[in-house]
């Protein structure tokens, strides 16, 4: 161990102080805790309005991760009857643990504007009046019109007006309401796990798939939680802690590292 990850770990054992690194104070758009939502959970109809009492719950240093190991097969017998059987073995190595050296359980609560999908209304009605195959795609926004009639074998507007009757249904979802922030309903407690990797040194392929590594690591380990508004992504997000001399800067600054690790789903922090 090298004596940045040695003082970052004594640093990191204060709950106060690794409540400031991931949501750090004057940041009020904070940045951290959004890049770290966006690594674990996919909040495709879900917005994030506002980010309030990140709280550390429990934290352990140098956790071992031994990975499950899958193998399947077949196993076919012919005599006296034909026979398939199906076998399926899962294995842990307890020797050659993946050691993460830190890893984090924060609740927060989130100020989050749901778009719950309800229907306003369905209307449905019957397609007359057909001029053209033209006029028959126009009237369609997300049917494969090309593929329908391909399949079908039609290739002329009389061919179709007899192969079938045509009903088009159209389906309106409610409009979102002026957002309430002090609803309480607004208000929804998630929980941040963390993976963190300390590394002292820049080596960005290097770094890239220790956090990778880790990432499918805890994935094989670790149970996924009950998705709520949000589709759970993985059960630890991965970070990556790196002095922040010893970025080489230029194109491999802190800011453009920070980048390049976000777009990888890992949050980067130079400290």
């Amino acid at each position: 161990m090298s004596a940045f990850v040695d003082e970052q770990m004594v640093r990191l054992r204060d709950p106060a102080q690794l409540a400031a690194l991931v949501d750090p104070p004057g940041d009020t758009d904070h940045a951290r805790v959004r890049a770290l939502l966006a690594a674990m959970y996919a909040m495709d109809f879900a917005t994030v309005r506002g980010v309030s009492d990140v709280h550390v719950r429990q934290v352990e240093f140098q956790r071992p991760v031994v990975a499950a190991r899958r193998t399947t097969g077949n196993w076919f017998r012919s005599t006296p009857a034909y026979t398939r059987t199906e076998v399926t073995l899962e294995r842990r190595d307890p020797l050659a643990p993946l050691w993460v050296d830190l890893s984090a359980e924060i609740d927060v609560t989130l100020l989050l504007e749901v778009d719950s999908g309800e229907v306003e209304s369905v209307v449905m009605r019957e397609i007359t009046g057909v001029t053209s195959l033209e006029d028959f795609r126009s009237r369609f926004r997300f049917l494969d019109v090309d593929v329908f009639l391909r399949e079908h074998g039609i290739t002329t507007v009389e061919e179709l007006r007899e192969a079938f009757q045509y009903l088009l249904t159209e389906i309106h979802l409610r409009a979102l309401g002026p957002f309430d922030p002090d609803n309480p309903a607004n208000r929804r407690p998630y929980e941040l796990r963390l993976a963190v990797l300390i590394r002292d040194t820049v080596d960005v392929a290097s770094l890239l798939r220790d956090a990778k590594l880790a990432r499918a690591a805890v994935e094989s380990a670790v149970l996924l939680g009950e998705p709520g508004e949000a589709e759970i992504r993985t059960p630890y997000a991965p970070v990556l802690l790196i002095p922040a001399a010893a970025a080489p800067g230029g194109p491999l600054s802190t800011t453009a590292l920070e980048s390049f690790f976000a777009a990888e789903g890992v949050l980067a922090l130079f400290v």
